[in-house]
């Protein structure tokens, strides 16, 4: 079985070697594909990931009443500590407050002078949330029942601006999978049709195998595994090309690279789109003779 297997495979390399100049057209032709596919991943990933860097630091602030002592305060952190979705929590003092506000904006540091002594910024609750809880709707809801507490003034979270940064993200991905999939579909059928071209060209041999005894798997396999091999060459090539260009802009555009596990995701669909498009060529391509 292993020595059928190989001589099948050593049909399909010599496929390719019979036809190189075909083979590397259409290689070129599955990389420039491959290539706005990648662009366009690599656009959408430095996109989701300042987007989910952004997400990172969706939390809560929750200012406090003036009345509120420190011991107060530290009572208030621990409730809200115990809600479901806070990771942490950090009680901010009015010191530390108007030391943050100084760094921060230094040159609107004299508005405190102008105020006089008597002036204190009131104290606050940093809340740090799960991940799982930094969506709108799961934000908001322990937003409102922290405003509903004793000794809460204000409770701040970025109401407006969070349901539009939960959508962007859940838009972003859908629009990931629904471009990999038409490009699944369209590159499977540009390979198809090159073995589609070269089963034209090898009917007689093919007849002959077929009228002989030869299993269709036999006859299919070095023509699937010629397709995953164009797919994978071209996906590798357009990941070169999108790399070359990516270098080109990041002294101008600075960028992340594709990571390590969305690679393996597009050499995967290169050779699936391949193998795809070289079983639907065959089967359109060739008809085993009747008996």
């Amino acid at each position: 079985m292993i020595h059928i297997l190989q001589n099948a495979l050593r049909e399909g390399m010599l496929n390719i070697r019979s036809k190189l100049p075909t083979f590397l057209v259409t290689v070129l032709m599955v990389s420039l594909s491959f290539m706005v596919f990648d662009i366009f991943l690599l656009v959408s990933w430095n996109l989701e990931y300042a987007l989910r860097s952004e997400q990172e630091n969706v939390g809560i602030e929750v200012f406090l009443e003036n009345r509120v002592d420190e011991a107060e305060a530290l009572r208030l952190a621990d409730l809200i500590s115990g809600m479901e979705g806070v990771r942490s929590v950090y009680y901010v003092s009015p010191r530390e407050a108007e030391a943050v506000f100084r760094a921060d904006m230094p040159e609107q540091a004299d508005m405190l002078e102008l105020l006089g002594p008597g002036f204190h910024l009131p104290a606050s609750i940093q809340v740090s949330l799960l991940l799982e809880y930094r969506t709108a709707e799961k934000v908001g809801t322990i937003a409102r029942t922290i405003s509903g507490m004793e000794g809460v003034a204000d409770v701040m979270y970025g109401e407006e601006y969070l349901p539009g940064l939960t959508r962007a993200v859940s838009v972003l991905e859908k629009l990931v999978f629904l471009a990999g999939l038409v490009l699944a579909i369209s590159l499977s059928l540009v390979v198809a049709n090159t073995v589609r071209l070269a089963v034209a060209h090898r009917a007689l041999t093919l007849e002959i195998m077929s009228i002989v005894g030869a299993p269709a798997w036999f006859i299919r396999l070095p023509f699937v595994g010629e397709g995953m091999v164009t797919g994978i060459a071209g996906s590798a090539g357009s990941l070169i090309l999108t790399w070359a260009v990516s270098s080109m802009l990041s002294s101008t555009v600075p960028h992340r690279f594709l990571p390590g596990n969305w690679i393996l995701l597009i050499l995967a669909l290169g050779a699936f789109s391949g193998a795809a498009g070289s079983w639907i060529g065959m089967r359109s391509g060739f008809r085993r003779p009747r008996r």
